[in-house]
């Protein structure tokens, strides 16, 4: 009986506790593809500029970008080989709104142009 008892209490304590973890890993999923939606919203609604030309490195643009409670985008750092384009993306990126996430997210943004 006393067996019983605690084979049941560890029982009823792992699956409490596999809740809890399940919650989280839905929550970060959440997150992530909620992240995911508003980097595509941003990739959508900048046009490849006129002077790109070919496709090759210098025409991608790594940012750091943060979305505030609003959906104003601020750049906390742009990197990219091509300086123009670096300039023209920050424009872009400075006047743009975008679909809340609810909070302040920061996350990495990676734009590849390609000439058409």
């Amino acid at each position: 009986m006393k067996k019983t008892i605690t084979t049941t209490a560890l029982v009823s304590a792992l699956l409490f506790m596999s809740s809890f973890a399940l919650n989280a890993t839905n929550h970060r999923q959440i997150e992530k593809n909620a992240k995911e939606s508003v980097r595509r919203e941003i990739i959508r609604n900048i046009t490849c500029p006129d002077f790109i030309e070919g496709d090759d490195a210098t025409n991608q643009v790594k940012a750091i970008v943060q979305i505030d409670e609003k959906g104003n985008v601020s750049v906390q750092d742009i990197n990219s080989a091509n300086p123009r384009l670096t300039s023209y993306v920050k424009e872009q990126l400075r006047n743009m709104k975008v679909s809340s996430l609810g909070q302040t997210q920061k996350f990495v943004l990676v734009i590849n142009f390609k000439a058409a």
